[in-house]
């Protein structure tokens, strides 16, 4: 780890994520609400102690995982000079796991929390910054678009994540200011699907614009 500022953030938030686990635990009532219907409503729970402790080894393990991936890329697809934007957004995921955590505790102590409302503002967040960043990655096996057609040509890498930067950003900023003015929630999903696969299907079709599918003799 070369960002040793990054690391540090993010070992401090895995940590707050654990600390804030053990604080409302004994708050919490035995059965945690774990998942809502599209109408904001609760309709899975999860006991003790799984339902508190769930997300902070969540967060945790993939944390953990993500910084550790990159060490068996294979040649021609390491991060180099993107190592410092794939922490961020390994530190900006446990942020929102920490977020949706303290969410759905304070759901589960009966508070008037509008889940689907926070949790789509919470996702506008994450697609903005992951579109901020999305253009400046390097063809790899981890991060990014990763389709067929952008693994086999870097031009047809670069064009869908140049695209994708742009729908992830208007996404994102669509879904953020729908969850703060309470749109349906249908359409909230249906921008953050939109988003994320407009850029998958343009690969395609650059790619077929590109190299074309012939088949070899």
């Amino acid at each position: 780890m070369k960002n040793r500022k990054i690391l540090g953030s993010l070992v401090a938030v895995v940590a707050i994520t654990w600390v804030v686990a053990f604080w409302y635990e004994p708050k919490l009532p035995e059965q945690i609400p774990t998942h809502w219907n599209v109408h904001g409503e609760v309709d899975g729970y999860m006991s003790k102690p799984w339902g508190v402790f769930l997300l902070p080894i969540i967060s945790l393990l993939s944390s953990a995982l993500l910084l550790w991936l990159p060490k068996i890329a294979p040649k021609g697809f390491k991060l180099n000079q993107a190592q410092k934007v794939y922490e961020i957004i390994i530190l900006v995921m446990a942020v929102f796991y920490l977020g949706i955590m303290v969410l759905s505790f304070e759901a589960g102590m009966d508070r008037a929390i509008d889940m689907n409302q926070w949790v789509m503002v919470g996702v506008g967040v994450l697609f903005l910054i992951i579109g901020n960043y999305l253009s400046k990655v390097p063809k790899n096996f981890f991060l990014g678009i990763r389709t067929p057609w952008t693994l086999s040509s870097d031009e047809v890498w670069y064009k869908t994540h140049r695209l994708g930067s742009w729908t992830f950003i208007l996404a994102g900023i669509l879904t953020l200011v729908g969850g703060l003015m309470h749109w349906p929630f249908w359409l909230l999903t249906t921008l953050i699907m939109a988003g994320a696969l407009i850029p998958v299907i343009y690969s395609l079709v650059i790619y077929h614009r590109i190299e074309g599918f012939d088949e070899e003799d």
